[in-house]
């Protein structure tokens, strides 16, 4: 079922290649592939270099050469992973400098020296490390946030690998992503019984919600904004409510909105899709109704990207003071040369080009219309 010989790897492979431009932030973080042998961690590192020959991978595992009769296949593999390596970053290590070749490889991954500047470098960055047991326990760097698991691991190793990815970093990493192909239900059980085990059985925050969950806190959060901008008279959102109050709040929730937002793309949330379904595992509450009938639960986004760009603007404006009302110099607002709001400098860079060149437009064809009733 799990063989080399079954369609299991290629298929681990195929998941991951798919998975990877939106795990990986487009090639910021990067991630490790934990493998059950040697052997199929060499046959995990061939299957990429066919599938993917852009990506850069490589794998570490116990390099000692045992008098058996696999002996010459594992020399063989580390020679070629060794050589791939060197071409692909200019170096010359060889089997007897493979400890070298690790400490390469962990400050690659972790971006210490002398690699502290390959964050805007992608031609030196290590997009995938397949490893055994190696580097699943002792190392950790924020620019790792993916751990993929075709292995049986419990209890003690669970903690421990899942530690790989735990380092946050900033709105791009709220958390890290574990993703296990080998028996799934066996694991789910032992990642339990583990956390129950070292936790002392006290509740934990542990795991981050799932993708439907986390629409619907982001729906949560536009429904308090559009009560805001209601409530202020300013229910299309083309400018932002007068009072320093609503603004506030507004800028609150947005953050909150936001925050969400970033934890559910990394789930595979996408504005053109339009339902999610939540299975049995997506919440601890149970719906007897469906789960009679054999349904599930679906969930629709409420807010679309047009209106999210819209909410961005408005939040821009909240450092700028570009909106209409906040031009004022006699405002309230602006005698505080300290916007008495909490802004998130991150949330300015979202693109609303196309909201701005809408908003100008909007504003032309009003201006064309009071220039012909004039």
């Amino acid at each position: 079922q799990y063989g080399i010989d079954s369609p299991h790897p290629s298929m681990v492979v195929s998941d991951i290649l798919e998975q990877f431009p939106v795990l990986s932030h487009a090639g910021k973080f990067h991630a490790m592939l934990a493998a059950s042998s040697i052997p199929e961690a060499v046959n995990y590192y061939h299957l990429f270099k066919q599938q993917a020959p852009k990506l850069h991978v490589t794998a570490l595992f116990d390099p000692n050469i045992d008098n058996n009769e696999g002996a010459t296949d594992k020399e063989d593999a580390l020679t070629e992973i060794i050589t791939d390596y060197n071409e692909a970053f200019g170096k010359e290590f060889v089997i007897p400098t493979w400890p070298a070749m690790k400490k390469d490889i962990s400050s690659r991954l972790s971006h210490k020296s002398p690699y502290g500047g390959i964050a805007t470098n992608r031609s030196q960055q290590l997009d995938l490390l397949i490893v055994v047991d190696q580097m699943l326990t002792g190392f950790d760097s924020k620019w790792v946030n993916t751990l993929y698991l075709d292995k049986i691991i419990d209890y003690e190793s669970i903690i421990q690998a899942f530690s790989r990815t735990n380092r946050l970093f900033g709105p791009d990493k709220p958390f890290g992503v574990i993703r296990y192909y080998r028996k799934p239900y066996t694991m789910h059980g032992f990642i339990e019984a583990a956390v129950k085990l070292y936790s002392g059985d006290r509740p934990l925050d542990l795991f981050v919600q799932k993708l439907p969950a986390n629409v619907k806190s982001m729906d949560t959060r536009y429904r308090e904004i559009l009560d805001v901008f209601s409530d202020s008279g300013e229910s299309d959102l083309m400018q932002l409510p007068e009072s320093v109050e609503a603004r506030r709040k507004f800028a609150k929730e947005f953050v909150e909105l936001n925050r969400y937002l970033e934890a559910a793309k990394v789930q595979g949330f996408d504005w053109s899709t339009t339902e999610y379904k939540v299975d049995s595992t997506d919440t601890d509450d149970t719906n007897e109704d469906n789960d009679e009938h054999g349904e599930s639960e679906v969930v629709r986004p409420q807010i679309d990207e047009r209106t999210y760009l819209i909410l961005a603007q408005r939040y821009k404006e909240l450092f700028d003071g570009n909106s209409d009302r906040g031009s004022d110099p006699d405002d309230d607002v602006n005698d505080n040369p300290e916007a008495p709001y909490e802004l998130d400098g991150y949330l300015t860079e979202i693109d609303t080009g196309l909201i701005d060149t809408d908003y100008m437009n909007a504003n032309f064809d009003k201006w064309l219309k009071a220039l012909k009733e004039n």
